[in-house]
């Protein structure tokens, strides 16, 4: 009792990790969202256009305001070693760990696609493309013959947005964590849902994203919590 107190969250948050996977397995949850998603009238999808015109805004700019954002984080850091920026010493673990946590989501929903081997929805013969749908749990046919790999699960680009939720456990204090926490997930949510109704990604791919990135960060700050006078770090159990 005493364990599951201390380590509630973390061990909710796995179950839930695991109950989307079991979902996305064993349901057509995935399929029954994209099919309202996707126009079958037209052939498209509902961002289609527009990311062709506005990608580089909605697409890439959020994607080069992160890395300002990681960069910004880091130059503080540094800042943080000098003494005519003493008080910034105390958040110096929790600079760290949000960029910590904006370097490794993304890269661990990029080992992710490697493993799972799953194709995007605008990929699949369903919604015009050429390419068999296969849960991620599942075996393609054996008639098949893959030639390039499937690399949509996890969500990727979702991931960068997702790993802001980190943003929530830099404080104490419960009206800055739900700010702080709350700018990350619409940050996250954001990204997920363009994605989403672009055909690039499942529902479930990206609610597995958003849990691996909130299981991720709590791990991270129950390792490496703030310990210094004043520190922004808040106690996850």
């Amino acid at each position: 009792m005493q364990f599951f107190q201390q380590y509630r969250t973390i061990l909710v948050t796995m179950v839930l990790f695991i109950l989307n996977l079991l979902v996305m397995q064993y349901t057509d949850s995935d399929l029954f969202v994209q099919d309202y998603v996707y126009n079958f009238q037209s052939g498209k999808w509902p961002l289609e256009d527009v990311h062709s015109h506005y990608g580089w805004l909605l697409y890439t700019g959020i994607k080069v305001g992160l890395a300002g954002f990681a960069i910004l984080l880091m130059t503080l850091f540094a800042l943080s070693y000098k003494s005519s920026f003493t008080f910034l010493r105390q958040y110096r673990r929790s600079f760290a760990c949000v960029v910590i946590s904006m370097m490794f989501c993304p890269l661990i929903a990029s080992m992710g696609k490697q493993v799972t081997n799953v194709y995007c929805p605008y990929q699949i013969e369903r919604y015009g493309g050429t390419m068999p749908y296969v849960k991620p749990l599942s075996p393609y046919p054996a008639s098949f013959k893959q030639e390039k790999r499937g690399m949509g699960f996890p969500a990727g680009h979702a991931a960068g947005g997702f790993a802001l939720l980190s943003l929530f456990f830099v404080s104490k204090h419960r009206k800055i964590q739900l700010l702080l926490g709350g700018a990350g997930l619409a940050v996250g949510v954001f990204m997920g849902v363009y994605q989403i109704l672009r055909g690039q990604h499942y529902i479930g791919d990206t609610l597995v994203t958003v849990l691996g990135c909130l299981l991720f960060n709590l791990l991270l700050f129950r390792l490496f919590p703030g310990q210094q006078r004043g520190s922004m770090y808040y106690k996850t159990s």
